[in-house]
């Protein structure tokens, strides 16, 4: 009892007998999915539907109507750029928390330079403890975004906020940040270019401060288009 008037707390829920927040769970492995379920589903106000396979979110999403859906971004048959767009054309009005186990940069950046990201309401690492799950559900349902901060990129593009410039980086900023993107880490970067893991990390220092970026995702989405060869090398 003591769990549930906890979740009730952080939930936020008033109970509504004939109007039900419905949520719509998407993700390839049932534990994970059965685990977000039991989290929330002992709420009267909230039900929970479960899609496991590419097969079952079709079906699902030709019979019902949801005001959230939390989705993996990896289900077998479809990429998470299309699973994405698919949820959106099927529920229009339904908003989208995005609930991965990635926590790598290249995940913000794709999302960003897609389409998609005005439908997207939230990020969450699945190394999130519950109350991050429980005050992204929260949020959402207040009519706010809840992204974590590998993710922050994906609220500030979504607002607009995040601006083109010009930025004059050496040869050796540009460099670092290639390998960055490339998804080296910082000793990796250091036996590439020869250099010691101190002044990697300093050139990385001065990139974030340069680009004002608040981590590495952000910075390589605000470099991007500078050194297109670069980067893409």
């Amino acid at each position: 009892m003591k769990q549930e008037t906890d979740l009730s707390l952080l939930l936020n829920l008033t109970p509504m007998s004939n109007n039900r927040y419905s949520i719509l769970i998407i993700d390839d492995h049932p534990i994970v999915s059965n685990y977000l379920k039991e989290l929330i589903h002992a709420h009267e106000d909230v039900s929970c539907t479960i899609a496991n396979t590419l097969k079952e979110l079709n079906s699902i999403l030709a019979e019902m109507k949801f005001d959230l859906c939390i989705t993996d971004l990896e289900i077998p048959g479809i990429s998470a750029l299309d699973l994405i767009r698919t949820i959106h054309k099927s529920l229009p009005q339904c908003r989208i928390l995005i609930y991965t186990m990635h926590e790598e940069p290249w995940i913000a950046i794709k999302l960003c330079d897609a389409d998609i990201h005005p439908f997207i309401f939230g990020a969450l690492s699945k190394q999130a403890d519950t109350d991050n799950v429980y005050s992204a559900i929260n949020a959402i349902r207040n009519g706010e975004k809840y992204f974590s901060q590998i993710f922050s990129i994906l609220a500030q593009k979504r607002d607009g906020e995040i601006p083109k410039h010009s930025y004059e980086l050496s040869e050796t900023e540009k460099r670092t940040l290639t390998l960055i993107n490339q998804g080296l880490n910082t000793n990796q970067i250091a036996e590439r270019l020869h250099i010691s893991q101190n002044t990697v990390q300093t050139h990385r220092k001065k990139l974030l401060e340069k680009m004002d970026a608040k981590n590495v995702a952000e910075l390589v989405y605000k470099c991007k288009g500078l050194f297109n060869e670069e980067l893409n090398a």
